[in-house]
């Protein structure tokens, strides 16, 4: 048996040649920051809702909360409102995207103004 031919990296790879994600790799991106960030939305989103409405909203209990149309919207928000506790699980997935997206548009940014 003979010596094995060169290694054949992907296209696109190589030496001088940058990475390119493609939109795989930014629908990934996008789709991870979405449900890393899921939580701290939903609590924004009670807390803007509530405040619109006067609405008490805690931890400790569903409030009354008499929405438009007389919808009831006291257990909704309370379960959103709770959903802030998975921010505990997904916190460094939330500083991660974060860094990702602040180093993506620093590049464009760059690029944009380099001409």
């Amino acid at each position: 048996m003979g010596a094995p031919g060169p290694v054949r990296l992907p296209p696109g790879i190589g030496p001088g040649r940058p990475f390119r994600w493609g939109w795989a790799g930014r629908l990934a991106l996008l789709a991870v920051t979405l449900a890393a960030w899921a939580p701290f939305l939903s609590v924004l989103a009670t807390a803007v809702v509530a405040d619109a409405l006067g609405c008490r909203v805690d931890e400790g209990s569903v409030h009354p909360c008499a929405g438009p149309f007389g919808t009831e919207l006291g257990s909704l928000l309370y379960s959103m409102g709770v959903m802030g506790w998975l921010m505990l699980a997904t916190a460094p997935f939330m500083l991660l995207t974060g860094l990702a997206w602040t180093v993506i548009l620093v590049r464009w940014g760059w690029r944009r103004m380099r001409g």
